[in-house]
C-alpha cells in the first residue's frame, strides 16, 4: 500500500463535518488518492452511533479517506493506539488511556475519539481531538476535556498533525501485514476498562462482566458469569467499579 497523506491536505474553515465531507467527495468521484479533511470547526460533527461531537475553534478535527481499501473494524483501535503514541510525544508522562473502542480518556473524561467506517469501496477514519479549548461547554464539561484545560498549553494543531500522519503512516504497514498483534502489549499497557467491571449495552441486550482486555483482532474480552465473551462493538460501556 503506497501512501502520502501530507501531499493531499484539504483545510476548510467551518463545514458540518469532515466525514459528511469525505463521503461527498467519494460519491462525487473526485477522491483518487488518500486525502485528509481538515477543518477549524464543525457545525455538525458526529461521534459513533450518530452522537453529536462539540467540535469548536481551538480542536482538531480531521477525516483521511483511503480509496479502494476496506479496513477492518481494528483499524479503530490501531488508529488509537497511534492516536495516544502521539499524544504522549508531546505531552510526556500524561495521565492518557485508550477506551475501546474509540477513545482516549484523561483520566476519567473524553479528549479525542475515533470513528471509521467504509463507504463505497472506501475507508474513512475521522479524528476529534479536544486540544487548545479553554473551556468545554457546561452540558459536556463532566465528561470531555482538553489539552489545555488540563495542562494550560497550547499545541501547535498543524504540527501535530504532521507528527500523527508519518507515525500513522509509517505504523499501517505492520498493522495490514499483522493487525493488532505488533500493538498488543502497548494497547495492554493503557488499557482504560482492564479488570474493570462493566455494563455493556448492545442493541436490547445488556451484559455485566469484567474486562480482561482486547484480542488481537480488536474485539473487547468480558469475564460475564465466569465465561468469556468477544464483542467486535457495543452500543455503550459504563464502569459500575
Amino acid at each position: 500500500m503506497k501512501s502520502n497523506l501530507l501531499k493531499s491536505i484539504k483545510f476548510y474553515n467551518k463545514i458540518d463535518s469532515t466525514d459528511l465531507e469525505a463521503k461527498r467527495l467519494i460519491s462525487s468521484g473526485k477522491i483518487l488518492n488518500d486525502t485528509v479533511l481538515v477543518t477549524e470547526i464543525q457545525t455538525s460533527g458526529i461521534g459513533r452511533l450518530n452522537r453529536e461531537w462539540v467540535s469548536e475553534k481551538g480542536g482538531l478535527w480531521f477525516t483521511m479517506i483511503f480509496p479502494n481499501q476496506n479496513f477492518n473494524p481494528s483499524v479503530t483501535v490501531f488508529t488509537g493506539i497511534v492516536l495516544h503514541k502521539i499524544l504522549l510525544h508531546f505531552l510526556p508522562d500524561a495521565p492518557l488511556m485508550i477506551k475501546w473502542p474509540n477513545d482516549i480518556f484523561w483520566k476519567d473524561k473524553k479528549m479525542a475519539g475515533i470513528l471509521c467506517s467504509n463507504f463505497r469501496n472506501s475507508s474513512i477514519i475521522g479524528i476529534g481531538i479536544n486540544m487548545n479549548q479553554k473551556n468545554m461547554p457546561e452540558r459536556i464539561s463532566k465528561i470531555a476535556t482538553s489539552v489545555y484545560i488540563e495542562t494550560g498549553r497550547e499545541i501547535r494543531l498543524k504540527k501535530f498533525l504532521k507528527k500523527f500522519l508519518e507515525k500513522f503512516e509509517k505504523e499501517l504497514p505492520k498493522y495490514l501485514n499483522k493487525n493488532l498483534q505488533p500493538f498488543y502489549l502497548y494497547y495492554k499497557k493503557y488499557d482504560y476498562l482492564s479488570e474493570k467491571e462493566v455494563l455493556l449495552k448492545l442493541s436490547k441486550n445488556k451484559f455485566i462482566g469484567k474486562v480482561s482486555g482486547i484480542s488481537e483482532t480488536g474485539n473487547l474480552i468480558l469475564n460475564v458469569n465466569g465465561r468469556e465473551k468477544n464483542f467486535l462493538s457495543a452500543d455503550k460501556i459504563d464502569i459500575i467499579r
